[in-house]
């Protein structure tokens, strides 16, 4: 089973099969296949794996034990590899009982059939190097060529096709069916000449392999064992060239150890480059530390992982607005799946109002000052008292003038003097001022107008009376993808959505990634948007809440399935 169709895999399964030949990723998805009901090892019997310190680094351990898990216990498991570091020889004896080791030549030594060359170069020379190696090699037999990069791959097949010398190339980038097309073409002879990279340094044997040219050093020990191993097979005689440049003086050093664990002569350059670059490091106070190589990086089937793959999962049926099957809950709507992930907090604080404390003060101090003249209140100098009478005689004289007398009293006031003066109370009479104000109010209430005076009791009366109120709302934004927490914690996006709602927001709190909880004290990050309109808050949370749902969408539609290759066949 390879990067194929899973479907037609699947189908092949269902009609049987004996043996069954498979990279650990692909049979991990067929185990977990239609909820395990596709296939299942219980009656394996015999486990290989091939090139097994590598299914052992880091990056394919945990899904190799998971497979092993799935065996029957009195399984019988075979192991090959031409290199097996310590390390990972020490993984590999856990799923191994009394295990029975068999070498065939050295340990992690290029095989003694393989003439060695390493050749200290300028980089602007290896090309004519390696065209006058392949004069020399070319019509003996096949030649790969390994290079670091897929891009230095296809550049080298280019000028090598200029210099009129037919070649191919292999990579990761390659489609899988063009890969098969390419070593089938190789191994038959159809093209004796291959640019690799070291995708092509295990599990490849091609008869009549006569030269392995590394073009860039390989940049740990078991790389380079690996790829001279592709020469000298079975017997044959093989030749393996290595160019190393100035800027590559640190891989010189497993270089020598290969050199000299297989007895071959080391060359005088390459040893005194090597020096001169531990001299240098040592006076500078540095370690050298040499690659072993093993360093990959997978699946750890954790519970980080696990709640990360359910978020992920989640947001994207949010943004199709697709429904779960039937042993699922149904899906929620973007919006509601949203609301759910702010895990939303509101509160509202009471506040006195700007004005209201200079304004109770100013009247405080009016009404002392004038409650100092008023009997019983306090003494009172003789000039405050004299003119009191005097504006008392004033305004009885006017209201004499104007004909203003007991009938400009209101209804209450003539109702209390005459209780006070022990008469009867006769039918109130309606003064002219009571007359005049609801002749006013009426002119008024045609023309839609209302009396500064009016206006200014009712504002000051609403400014003693009002308190104010700050209504805040907290978004956490923690566990929504980085480019959706981007969209909206940016300084335009915060200022666009503040000058639209007319509320304050500010980014608080710490981020933490899936299946990480803050400790005490700490928060996940979220915005914080206050304002004293509860319409301003609502209005920023919406803005905030359509930004983040464009983005999740726009995730969707623009997401693609892990290429296959890096080229397409029209």
């Amino acid at each position: 089973m390879e990067a194929t169709g899973i479907s037609e895999q699947i189908a092949e399964l269902k009609r049987g099969a004996e043996i069954i030949v498979c990279t650990p990723g692909r049979m991990i998805d067929m185990l977990g296949a239609n909820s395990g009901r596709v296939t299942n090892l219980r009656r394996s019997t015999y486990v290989v794996l091939d090139e097994a310190d590598r299914m052992f680094d880091m990056g394919f351990e945990p899904q190799v034990m998971r497979i092993i898990d799935n065996v029957r216990p009195d399984r019988q498991t075979v192991m090959f590899s031409a290199t097996f570091p310590r390390a990972m020889e020490a993984l590999a004896r856990r799923i191994l009982i009394k295990p029975l080791e068999v070498q065939v030549g050295g340990r992690s030594v290029v095989c003694s059939d393989v003439e060695q060359h390493v050749l200290v170069i300028e980089e602007d020379k290896k090309f004519l190097k390696l065209l006058e190696i392949l004069g020399h090699y070319q019509e003996k037999g096949s030649v790969i060529i390994f290079v670091d990069k897929q891009e230095h791959a296809d550049s080298l097949l280019k000028d090598l096709m200029k210099a009129s010398y037919p070649c191919m190339s292999l990579h990761g980038g390659i489609d899988q069916y063009d890969r098969d097309s390419v070593i089938s073409d190789f191994k038959n002879g159809a093209c004796r000449l291959m640019v690799a990279t070291s995708v092509a340094a295990r599990g490849l044997d091609v008869k009549q392999l006569i030269l392995v040219v590394n073009y860039n050093c390989p940049n740990h020990y078991e790389d380079y064992v690996h790829r001279a191993g592709r020469t000298g097979r079975a017997g044959n005689k093989g030749f393996a060239y290595t160019f190393i440049t100035d800027d590559q003086v640190r891989y010189a050093g497993d270089i020598i150890k290969a050199l000299e664990l297989s007895g071959s002569p080391v060359p005088p350059e390459l040893e005194q480059l090597w020096s001169s670059f531990r001299d240098q490091q040592k006076a500078e106070g540095k370690t050298i530390k040499s690659s072993s190589g093993f360093s990959g990086k997978g699946f750890k089937f954790d519970e980080t992982e696990h709640a990360l793959a359910n978020e992920r999962k989640k947001l994207q049926k949010a943004a199709l607005g697709l429904q779960d099957s039937d042993d699922e809950d149904g899906a929620l709507d973007i919006e509601e799946q949203i609301e759910s992930m702010f895990n939303s907090k509101k509160r509202v604080k009471d506040l006195s109002a700007p004005g209201a404390t200079s304004g109770s003060a100013g009247s405080t101090s009016s009404t002392s000052s004038v409650s100092g003249g008023l009997p019983g209140l306090g003494p009172t100098s003789a000039g405050n008292i004299q003119k009191l009478e005097m504006a008392k005689r004033l305004a009885l004289k006017i209201n004499a003038q104007k004909n203003l007398g007991a009938e400009a009293q209101d209804v209450m006031q003539q109702a209390t003097n005459a209780i006070l003066r022990g008469g009867t109370i006769m039918t109130p009479s309606v003064s002219a001022k009571t007359i005049a104000e609801q002749l006013a109010e009426k002119i008024n209430a045609k023309l839609n107008y209302t009396p500064v005076e009016k206006l200014e009791e009712e504002r000051q009366a609403a400014e003693q009376a009002e308190t104010v109120k700050r209504y805040e709302e907290e978004l956490e934004i923690n566990d929504f993808p980085q480019t959706a927490r981007w969209k909206v914690t940016s300084k335009e996006a915060l200022q666009r959505i503040g000058e639209y709602s007319e509320a304050a927001i500010t980014i608080r709190g710490t981020y933490f990634p899936p299946g990480k909880e803050p400790k005490e004290g700490e928060r996940k990050i979220y915005l914080a948007i206050e304002s004293a309109n509860e319409m301003a808050v609502q209005k920023a949370k919406t803005e905030i809440t359509r930004l983040i749902k464009e983005e999740l969408i726009r995730l969707q539609n623009s997401y693609q399935p892990t290429s296959k290759g890096r080229y397409k066949v029209l």
